[in-house]
């Protein structure tokens, strides 16, 4: 029971571990390292994602999306003005 215990006590500490060196904190490197640097453009690269994915819903969800498909398929202006002349 009691090797029960200890074995169930020490698989929380390594998840607990696990999960905070997960999290970055980059204020604990020295400004001018390498590891700094890299630290901060991961936390970036993941912000900058999110934001561009929302965007990128945002632009799906818009009618404009509409308006310039059915620019590019058209071979002039005239095709195309014609075409949201008979969507309309």
């Amino acid at each position: 029971m009691k090797k029960v215990n200890l074995l169930f006590l020490t698989i929380i500490i390594i998840s607990l571990n696990l999960s905070i060196a997960s999290a970055q904190d980059c204020s604990k490197l020295e400004k001018l390292s390498k590891e700094y640097a890299e630290c901060n453009a991961n936390i970036v690269k993941k912000k900058i994602s999110t934001k561009i994915n929302d965007g990128k819903e945002k632009f799906n969800k818009s009618k404009f999306k509409e308006t310039l498909i059915k620019f590019k398929n058209s071979k002039n202006h005239k095709e195309f003005m014609e075409k949201i002349k008979n969507d309309s």
